[in-house]
């Protein structure tokens, strides 16, 4: 939250309070921090320390806003500080990720202590150490039945001191009928006894044991300071002494900056009137006084990490490692044989010696790997090149980097929490021409007054609404539409569209695509060679009293292109253009003609015959031997097809002796083979066995005949010459 953030000098408390100290009561999580971890992250600070007095030495101001289209904003605070002081940062929860993924402090002359902040449930961490749970401070009641045997000291009606016994609910009726009330009974284990008293008519009731008194602070003064849920404090420690500049910056979530243009069209041509206003808001939580706006128009990697959540890896659990048992032997002089330990023992033997003889870390190693953690040596950046980004900011209104623009503006802004605002970044002429676009896809008949804007600027100008005016007869900007402007890069055009024409017919007539196929032919290859070309006819129809000058603009599809002589067609990655002249109360007519060349090579002798002539037939460059090929290919094809045909028909005919065969075979199983009727059906199935043998040979004879005339086929496509 980029507020204003105060911190505490007096008593030079260190980075980490002791645990019992109401103000830390939940776990902190220390984040090491060297200064000037990047030296980008210095340039970026040293301007807004650059010419900074002696500020108030309680807080630290937010000095510096840089707010980027992509979302993120760039807090930079500074201020002087004295050494031993903690500067705290009051941040939203949710942006507590983003804070210790990019917070970076910068002292020039001393030292960063420790950074840290409450863990992210400090409520429950710290009731993890506490006797009670936080359900215990809903009532005195629920407190004490939470710390039964506590030493406690009651005065009023009753007084005593003992251990408590237990806090039970009991009704108690009002006089004249009014109801009851609820009241609560303390008992206490005394020296006397057991006492009881209304907790409710106690003046006073005091827990004798300092530590329990000691739980009880932290766990209110914890229950204070959590008391804005979505909040957490970022503590920084600066060493050394004295007085010095400092400084802090972080990258958070924020909302887009939106870019808004005002035009003022030209009345013939030659420059248009161009400002752009960025619309901001701060929805940070804190105002923003008198601070150095920045404005980055770009699109960088925005990446995010949950730094603020616990993570806890597996590990491999592995059996406790014990000594083998020990199982004494009586003492038998007449046994000579030596005891020795079995393989469980000699395993945990092994793995014993295995323990022991890691090397344990040495005092000066594990000092070495903490001091990072714990604290950096303090370096500052090169003054000159921070000195030298500080003037180049100053002279500077347009920026362009490699991949971003900023605009920095040369008077500090103030917004309050909450508000948006308006401010300008760009105020000046820019190359502009009255046309007309006609973009079939947005009006089949009708093309878009346009206006052709070219940057000859310095630094490029982000995409944005636009707002168009034309200037009347009497000096007034009269509105005309409304436009987008895409990215303008410096040095490019763009068209911008904002309004109908209506004066304006255009007819459109998209011709068809006529495709023309050539090959070459080569030991049986064939490469396929197909020219397309589409034809896009227009008829315009200007006003009767005005000249036009229409941009036909269509899509421009992948693989096609202009045809070959065409004229006046830009192309762009996405875009054909065509530039017709109309004159008025005329109708022109235009074409645009694409071409498109599509290459296939194909092996012909893989292909059966029917193919190959589907393939060499009806190409444009087609010559004798071709047409020669052709009609043998189609004689050859035309006999295959007869003797499939008859193929077929002998495997039907196949068919269906087999069936009248079953049908016979049946019977006579039941009639028998000896009786008349028999004997004819035994001289069927002899003529019909007689039948199948020569569709047998016949089918064979068909299959060679078949066989030869594809090999004709492939001896003709390979002796194809084209």
């Amino acid at each position: 939250m980029p507020l204003h953030h105060r911190f505490r000098s007096a008593g030079r408390r260190p980075p980490f309070a002791p645990a019992s100290s109401p103000c830390t009561a939940s776990r902190r999580t220390a984040l090491p921090f060297r200064t000037a971890l990047l030296a980008t992250a210095a340039l970026l600070v040293a301007p807004a320390l650059a010419g900074l007095g002696a500020a108030d030495a309680a807080e630290l101001p937010l000095k510096r806003v840089v707010l980027s289209s992509a979302g993120l904003a760039q807090f930079i605070h500074a201020g002087t500080v004295n050494g031993g002081a903690t500067v705290e940062l009051p941040v939203r929860l949710d942006q507590v990720d983003d804070l210790l993924k990019s917070l970076t402090v910068f002292d020039r002359a001393g030292g960063i202590g420790a950074v840290s902040l409450p863990g992210k449930t400090p409520l429950a961490e710290l009731f993890r150490d506490l006797p009670f749970g936080p359900e215990a401070l809903a009532s005195p009641s629920a407190l004490l039945n939470a710390l039964v045997g506590t030493e406690v000291e009651i005065a009023g009606p009753v007084n005593a001191t003992g251990r408590v016994f237990r806090v039970e609910p009991e009704e108690t009726a009002l006089p004249n009928g009014g109801g009851t009330v609820t009241r609560h009974r303390l008992a206490l284990m005394t020296a006397r006894g057991l006492v009881t008293a209304v907790l409710e008519d106690l003046t006073a009731l005091r827990f004798t044991d300092p530590e329990t008194r000691v739980q009880i602070e932290r766990a209110l003064a914890g229950q204070s300071q959590n008391r804005a849920k979505d909040r957490r404090t970022l503590s920084i420690g600066f060493l050394g002494d004295g007085n010095r500049p400092v400084g802090l910056g972080y990258v958070v979530a924020a909302p887009v900056w939106k870019t808004s243009y005002r035009l003022v069209l030209p009345k013939e041509g030659g420059k248009a009137r161009l400002q752009g206003w960025a619309v901001v808001e701060n929805l940070t939580g804190g105002d923003w006084t008198d601070v150095e706006l920045v404005l980055v128009s770009g699109n960088p990697v925005a990446l995010k990490q949950q730094l603020y959540t616990a993570f806890y890896t597996d590990r491999i659990e592995v059996p406790v490692t014990t000594a083998a048992r020990v199982l004494p032997r009586p003492d038998d002089a007449s046994d000579a044989t030596e005891s020795r330990p079995g393989p469980r023992a000699k395993a945990a033997g092994t793995a014993l010696a295995r323990r022991e003889t890691m090397p344990a870390p040495q005092v000066g190693q594990m000092q070495r790997l903490m001091a990072p953690a714990m604290s950096a040596p303090a370096a500052a950046p090169p003054p000159a090149e921070a000195d030298a980004l500080a003037g180049a900011a100053q002279a500077a209104e347009a920026e362009e980097a490699a991949t971003q623009l900023l605009y920095r503006f040369p008077a500090k802004v103030t917004v309050a929490t909450g508000h948006t605002v308006m401010v300008p970044f760009v105020d000046r002429e820019v190359t502009a021409t009255r046309t007309f676009l006609y973009q079939p896809e947005v009006s089949a008949r009708r093309p878009l007054a346009a206006l052709r804007i070219r940057n000859d600027g310095e630094a490029s100008l982000p995409a944005g609404i636009v707002t168009a005016f034309d200037g009347g007869a009497d000096g007034t900007a009269n509105f005309v539409g409304d436009a987008q402007l895409p990215l303008l890069a410096r040095g490019t055009f763009k068209y911008v569209t904002f309004a109908l024409d209506a004066k304006t017919d255009i007819r459109r007539e998209d011709l068809g695509v006529r495709r023309t196929t050539l090959g070459k032919a080569v030991d049986g290859t064939l490469t396929l060679t197909t020219r397309s070309r589409r034809t896009l006819a227009y008829e315009i129809v200007a006003p009767a009293d005005e000249d036009r000058e229409i941009v036909v603009e269509e899509a421009r599809a992948d693989g096609w292109s202009p045809a070959e002589g065409s004229k006046g067609v830009e192309e762009t990655p996405t875009r054909l253009r065509l530039a017709v002249k109309a004159p008025k109360g005329q109708t022109t007519k235009a074409s645009l003609v694409l071409e498109r060349t599509d290459r296939q090579t194909v092996v012909l002798t893989d292909y059966a015959p029917e193919e190959i002539l589907a393939r060499i037939r009806g190409l444009e460059n087609e010559t004798p031997a071709v047409k020669e090929t052709v009609l043998k290919l189609g004689a050859l094809v035309g006999e295959i097809n007869r003797a499939r045909a008859e193929r077929s028909r002998l495997e039907a005919e196949r068919k269906r002796i087999g069936e009248d065969q079953e049908r016979l075979r049946r019977n006579l199983q039941s009639i028998g083979a000896n009786s008349d009727l028999g004997r004819r059906y035994v001289d069927t199935l002899k003529a019909q066995e007689d039948r199948l043998a020569e569709i047998a040979r016949s089918e064979q004879t068909l299959d060679a005949e078949m066989a030869s005339k594809r090999q004709a086929a492939v001896e003709a496509a390979r002796q194809l010459k084209l």
